[in-house]
């Protein structure tokens, strides 16, 4: 940071500014991402559901199978491609 300061003096501001900023918005990120996973989740369940009872099993199986292996394949390559 002492040779920010000697460029600029108001660079080393403007520097934590932009990382807080960044990690403001990978934090943002992360959340809606969550919400967005968990609002999946529940209409994977709930077509599950509706099927269940409208009497189509076989499809409903198939929804909830492909919709848990889709969440679940997302989760990994998230994991895995996040190396930072």
């Amino acid at each position: 940071m002492a040779q920010y300061s000697k460029v600029d003096t108001s660079l080393p501001t403007l520097v934590v500014k932009a990382r807080a900023d960044e990690l403001h918005r990978e934090f943002v990120y992360a959340v809606v991402s969550l919400i967005a996973g968990v609002i999946a989740f529940l209409s994977i369940v709930g077509g599950y559901v509706f099927l269940v009872l409208h009497g189509f099993p076989k499809s409903a199986a198939g929804l909830l199978a492909t919709g848990v292996l889709s969440l679940i394949g997302g989760f990994i390559r998230n994991r895995l491609g996040s190396g930072s």
